[in-house]
């Protein structure tokens, strides 16, 4: 699957985002710099939910679920479950990110986990039938990085 086709899973729209997939000169953006230009492009655009490895501050997932269903109209949880994954005590972020999967899981989303070689979890919610999709291709080609951190992430 082509890099392409992955940010058309999760930005939803290629159109809106085929812009960030050149440079000034129009030619196409491979490996590291279109995962950069991925990420800038979803955090400028509140696509992407920026969370330090150390936890969140505040209820920063919890919004973000509530700014997601209020975008798309649909409801991806209970208010009661959001109060309940608000008020979860975790030591590792990862922790919570598995709880909030097995509620979006219901309504057949998860929150995904973009490669950043960084101190900070870059999430965001797509849909879980893309869920393969998503996970197979290689977003960030730096050998420092754990295998497994060079790919999105889905935590069960």
């Amino acid at each position: 699957m082509a890099m392409e086709d992955i940010v058309g899973i999760i930005f939803e729209d290629i159109e809106e985002v085929k812009p960030i997939l050149s440079d000034s000169e129009g030619n196409d953006l491979e490996g590291n710099d279109l995962s950069e230009a991925i990420l800038e492009y979803g955090i400028s655009e509140g696509k992407f939910l920026c969370v330090d490895y150390g936890g969140e501050e505040g209820s920063e997932i919890i919004n973000y679920i509530m700014d997601y269903e209020f975008s798309h109209g649909i409801e991806l949880a209970t208010q009661e479950e959001l109060e309940e994954l608000d008020e979860m005590e975790y030591d590792d972020l990862t922790d919570k990110i598995k709880e909030v999967n097995k509620i979006l899981e219901k309504a057949g989303y998860g929150l995904f986990c973009f490669p950043t070689g960084s101190d900070f979890y870059e999430l965001f919610i797509a849909k879980l039938e893309d869920k393969e999709k998503l996970l197979e291709e290689k977003i960030v080609d730096d050998e420092e990085l754990p295998l497994e951190e060079r790919y999105i992430q889905y935590y069960v």
